[in-house]
């Protein structure tokens, strides 16, 4: 982190925004939740989104800061985004869809014909990069993978006019010999020693803004799940931050910016469960007991939770967590090399529930080998767990995963949303999991349970406030008379309506 480049005064923006959920979009990702559907037409509006700082653009931004570059960062959906006077504009995809990203690069290059246009973040991973720039024309460059140092050295590249192929992690068009220049992939970085990320180049804090910062502990998984392409975005092996550098981040974005509402974005924060009992302990010994009152949620794996580590992690703030459970069937879960019993489901829950901590269960109906007789072993499953809530997908076939490079091995043919395989098709699939969602009664279908339970936690509702928040939509999907949880659904929309 030692190499000054000249920037000869080049300006760079960074566009960036937590995308708007529209039902359309969700049943595009083969998400479906009468639930939503509801707070939908409670509010009368085909979309709904809260405003919420991404990380991995401030991370950037931070980045190039340091290296004397200076830059901008816009929220899309928020701000009146103004590109003509700069140089380079990098997109990044954190919570955009497809959809979202053309806008952005068809609205930059009308105001600005001339600006290098750079795509980055997790859309650049999961399309093929030739389709991607199909489809989005208007982008210049695509960063894949970690962006930090790429990005600079192509800014580096675009400012001297160097040769853009000399440069690690990207993808571009070659106008002049007319075809896709993919380079080989970037050396994983050093993240102990990256800056912390700029979250006043975002203006935080902002009163448009939930008052929640994201933190990355650790870079990667450990894990091999057939049917995530995050398992290779960072590659391997997990690069985790020392507990010390994580809690002096935490004390900091307090102290700076009066923020204590965090969510831990680790791939999976609660791996390995040691380190994680040891972060746990130290930001009850540095923050809580010395009167920060932190407050967190997180990804977690469950096998590696147990009810000594969920009462660790209340001691230490967490709200709630987000627990890929995926499928009820032992055969399902192996497929997908996820080789645990699913019955710690069960026991799981419960220790959440007595711990008080909220947790989400998500699940995948379609992998390869799923079957009517393992779509009802999940149904089962999560009528006895009952979790606070849970979230049902249309498995994605998507680049970058196990199933994806071995379709010949898993048998399946397609893309993304439309698939086939030997016991299931994609369009069956979405009928199971319609199917699904009717007949578990002991849990509510919100997608993204665990992220919603953080932002009220970050606005001061309780967790008995949370819970009877969930259950009022739950009881409204089965009785929309049930005025009781129509008001209170109506209060909670009145105290948060200034954030979305």
């Amino acid at each position: 982190m030692n190499t000054k480049i000249n920037s000869k005064n080049t300006k760079v923006l960074i566009l960036t925004g937590f995308s708007p959920v529209k039902l359309s979009q969700m049943e595009e990702m083969g998400i479906y939740s009468e639930a939503l559907s509801l707070l939908f037409s409670m509010r009368g509006k085909d979309t709904f989104r809260f405003s919420v700082p991404p990380i991995g653009p401030a991370a950037i931004g931070s980045y190039l800061k340091y290296h004397d570059i200076e830059v901008a960062i816009a929220d899309f959906y928020y701000d009146e985004i103004q590109s003509g006077n700069f140089d380079i504009v990098g997109i990044s995809s954190t919570f955009m869809g497809l959809e979202d990203v053309r806008n952005i690069a068809d609205l930059v290059r009308q105001q600005n014909p001339s600006a290098s246009i750079v795509l980055g973040g997790p859309l650049s991973w999961s399309m093929p990069p030739a389709k991607l720039l199909e489809m989005v024309m208007n982008i210049d460059y695509i960063v894949r993978q970690e962006g930090e140092e790429t990005f600079l050295e192509l800014i580096n590249a675009i400012i001297h006019n160097n040769d853009r192929q000399l440069i690690e992690g990207i993808v571009f068009l070659d106008r002049e010999k007319g075809c896709i220049v993919e380079t080989p992939p970037r050396r994983p970085l050093n993240i102990e020693v990256l800056p912390l990320p700029a979250w006043d180049i975002m203006g935080i804090p902002s009163r448009k803004r939930l008052p929640i910062l994201p933190v990355e502990t650790s870079r990667g998984c450990p894990y091999h799940c057939a049917y995530c392409s995050e398992v290779t975005y960072w590659d391997k092996p997990v690069r985790y931050r020392s507990e010390a550098r994580v809690i002096s981040e935490l004390r900091y974005n307090a102290q700076k910016f009066g923020i204590t509402t965090f969510r831990f974005t680790d791939s999976c924060f609660s791996a390995p469960p040691e380190r994680n009992a040891r972060i746990c302990d130290a930001i009850y010994e540095q923050c809580i007991k010395d009167g920060i009152p932190v407050k967190w949620s997180a990804y977690a794996r469950i096998e590696n939770l147990s009810p000594s580590l969920l009462d660790k992690m209340k001691r230490s703030g967490c709200v709630a967590l987000d627990v890929g459970l995926e499928s009820g069937s032992p055969i399902v879960l192996q497929r997908m090399n996820k080789n645990y019993d699913p019955e710690i489901a069960v026991i799981i829950a419960k220790a959440a529930r007595e711990s008080g901590i909220i947790i989400n269960y998500n699940l995948i109906i379609g992998f390869p080998g799923e079957t009517r007789k393992t779509i009802q072993s999940t149904t089962e499953l999560i009528e006895r767990a009952a979790p606070d809530t849970f979230a049902c997908f249309v498995f994605l076939l998507m680049p970058n995963s196990t199933v994806y490079n071995q379709r010949h091995e898993f048998g399946i043919d397609g893309m993304r949303l439309s698939w086939k395989h030997a016991t299931m098709t994609s369009e069956e699939a979405k009928e199971a999991v319609l199917k699904l969602t009717k007949e578990i009664t002991s849990s509510s279908n919100f997608p993204g349970g665990e992220h919603f339970a953080c932002y009220l936690t970050s606005l001061g509702f309780s967790q008995e406030e949370i819970r009877h928040f969930y259950h009022a939509t739950a009881s409204l999907v089965k009785d929309p008379n049930d005025e009781a949880a129509r008001s209170m659904l109506g209060a909670m929309f009145t105290k948060t309506s200034n954030f979305y």
